[in-house]
């Protein structure tokens, strides 16, 4: 696959992922998850993952410490796993973009309270298991190999970004 295909594909997969787990490292090196929800409604995937959160969170805390991040999703047929790394930022054009009215919940002060920021995860790798399609095609699949012997087919595609 070419880098537009590779981003392509990773943009249609993650379509179907509203919330991922962030994975961080605390000051030891210990990885610590949280869940996030994309705010990528007005910023389709285009190697970067965009998500907005306050700057006393214990996730902004860790990034400003080490940017290294995992970003893991699941759903019933696919999962993707995201390697990158974080930038955390106050730029209001990128909060502006993110602003939707979810995000009232957390800032009830609105898309200029001080304490917001924009988390822009660069994508340097993924990797993606994809079942051959809705859950019947997928029951099929799993079927099919315990009758014939052979393995699960799962699309499985390691991506250098």
């Amino acid at each position: 696959m070419t880098g537009t295909d590779d981003i392509e594909t990773l943009a249609k997969l993650l379509d179907d992922f509203p919330i991922t787990m962030v994975v961080t490292l605390d000051d030891e090196g210990h990885p610590v998850s949280q869940p996030f929800a994309m705010q990528q409604q007005h910023h389709r995937f285009d190697g970067d993952l965009w998500f907005i959160l306050s700057a006393e969170s214990s996730t902004a805390t860790r990034v400003a410490t080490n940017q290294v991040v995992n970003l893991a999703f699941s759903a019933n047929d696919s999962w993707v796993s995201v390697t990158g790394h974080a930038e955390l930022t106050t730029e209001q054009s990128y909060i502006d973009e993110m602003w939707d009215p979810s995000v009232e919940a957390w800032f009830p002060g609105g898309r200029t309270d001080p304490s917001i920021r924009a988390l822009i995860v660069h994508t340097d790798s993924a990797e993606y298991w994809d079942t051959p399609g809705s859950t019947i095609a997928t029951v099929f699949s799993f079927v099919k190999s315990k009758v014939t012997g052979a393995p699960m087919e799962i699309d499985n595609e390691k991506i250098e970004l």
